[in-house]
């Protein structure tokens, strides 16, 4: 039976719509119960709540309630935790890892050079300083946040790789993340967030979506403190193990319960806090006179959705001066399951300086005016539009000419293997800076 206009009634969206009730759909009670912890969760523990400003941008005019969430301390003196073993700064790879599945974090000491952390924290506050002069700053309920930091100094592109200059712990923390993530992992996002005296507290909340069959974490984030933190100047609020009570909730199909209390995390500049992605946490309440300053540099899956558009965002000679490690971070390595452009990158592996899934080169050929993407072509397409200078063709050939086409490519042939004389001309692999540049 057809409606108006011939097209088939079954769809028809009222009728769609008429036979989409609620129990109908499928999948219904699971998506329900991956927003369940924190329904329940705020019920049953009505400490913890939004806190609005009273005036918008202007902070301090908050009324602060006794006995909420952000009245707190840190674990070594609250009456609940000061004896439970929480995490302490650490070099101890296994304790850290002991730290990290029990609480849903740990703390690596001294993971950042001390020159590094004073490079930073001077960066930090000239850019904010600069950013609110623009009229650009992004202000927020506790302070102000620099945004894409990778574009603002060098000393933030080496945070976002670990690099040694910068990260003195970076073999400790790659090999955390590594084992918590699995190979691959990529960066959502650095940003700097700066708590301001009298700033509102933040909201506990989780950074990753409930994904209750796994106890592996599917993105974690690594908290760089720049300035020491503490329960007087907005240390991070956490409630220690509940990375794990959600999702076991979840798991049994139970309500959240009543939690233990929220404390705030203490760290000295320099530590690398490694959080779960699961665990509840929310930016403290500054009363101190001096900001608090973090780095917050967000580690993900690579088939998840970056919170930073790096793709888009980056500027171009940051780009051109990237490592493949910092391009790798960024999302600019493809796999089959993501980030390809124009096919480019099927059958690749997402590997630090693989030419079978670079894509930066896309990007560079757009900010120079000179990306020509395929269009429309058919047989009757005239010889000169069958023969442009596709930039598709250049990155692929790229590859190709190192032997780093995927299995599953574009060759000059067509699609699929390499041809014999595609083969012929493979050498050994270019030098890393060969590999970046947007020269072919």
């Amino acid at each position: 039976m057809a409606s108006s206009g011939g097209v088939p009634a079954e769809f028809s969206p009222d009728r769609v719509a008429a036979r989409s009730a609620p129990e109908a759909q499928m999948y219904r009670e699971e998506h329900e119960a991956l927003a369940e912890p924190m329904r329940s969760f705020l019920e049953s523990n009505p400490e913890v709540y939004f806190v609005p400003p009273q005036r918008k941008g202007e902070p301090g005019r908050w009324e602060f309630v006794p006995g909420s969430y952000y009245d707190t301390t840190v674990g070594d003196r609250h009456p609940h935790w000061k004896d439970r073993g929480l995490p302490q700064p650490s070099r101890d790879i296994g304790q850290l890892r002991a730290d990290f599945v029990q609480w849903g974090f740990c703390k690596v000491a001294d993971a950042i050079r001390p020159e590094a952390v004073e490079t930073i924290r001077t960066r930090v506050l000239e850019q904010a300083e600069g950013e609110r002069l623009a009229g650009i700053r992004q202000k927020t309920p506790s302070g102000q946040n620099i945004n894409c930091c990778v574009n603002k100094g060098e000393v933030f592109a080496k945070l976002i790789e670990q690099h040694p200059d910068v990260v003195q712990g970076h073999a400790v923390v790659e090999q955390l993340v590594t084992e918590a993530l699995g190979p691959g992992w990529i960066c959502t996002s650095l940003i700097a967030a700066i708590s301001n005296e009298g700033g509102v507290p933040q909201a506990l909340h989780q950074d990753q979506g409930m994904w209750s069959d796994s106890r592996a974490p599917q993105s974690v984030n690594i908290l760089s403190a720049i300035t020491p933190i503490d329960e007087t100047n907005g240390g991070t609020l956490v409630i220690p193990g509940s990375h794990r009570m959600l999702p076991d909730a979840v798991r049994r199909g139970e309500p959240v319960g009543k939690l233990p209390p929220c404390i705030n995390i203490d760290a000295p500049a320099g530590c690398m806090v490694i959080t779960h992605g699961h665990l509840l946490h929310g930016t403290g309440h500054n009363i101190s006179s001096a900001p608090r300053i973090v780095m917050l540099n967000g580690m993900q899956k690579p088939y998840m959705r970056q919170q930073e558009n790096w793709m888009l965002s980056v500027r171009p000679e940051v780009l051109k001066s990237a490592s493949p490690k910092l391009l790798h971070r960024m999302g600019y390595q493809a796999t089959t399951g993501g980030a390809t452009n124009e096919g480019h990158g099927f059958g690749a592996q997402g590997k630090e300086g693989e030419l079978a899934g670079a894509v930066v080169d896309f990007r560079i050929a757009a900010d120079e005016g000179r990306y020509l993407r395929v269009g429309e072509l058919s047989p009757d397409s005239p010889p000169e539009l069958l023969s442009a200078p596709y930039t598709l063709r250049e990155v692929v050939g790229k590859a190709r000419a190192w032997g780093q086409s995927a299995p599953v490519g574009i060759g000059v042939g067509g699609i699929g293997k390499a041809s014999a004389k595609e083969k012929a001309s493979e050498q050994k692999e270019p030098p890393l800076e060969t590999q970046c540049s947007s020269k072919l």
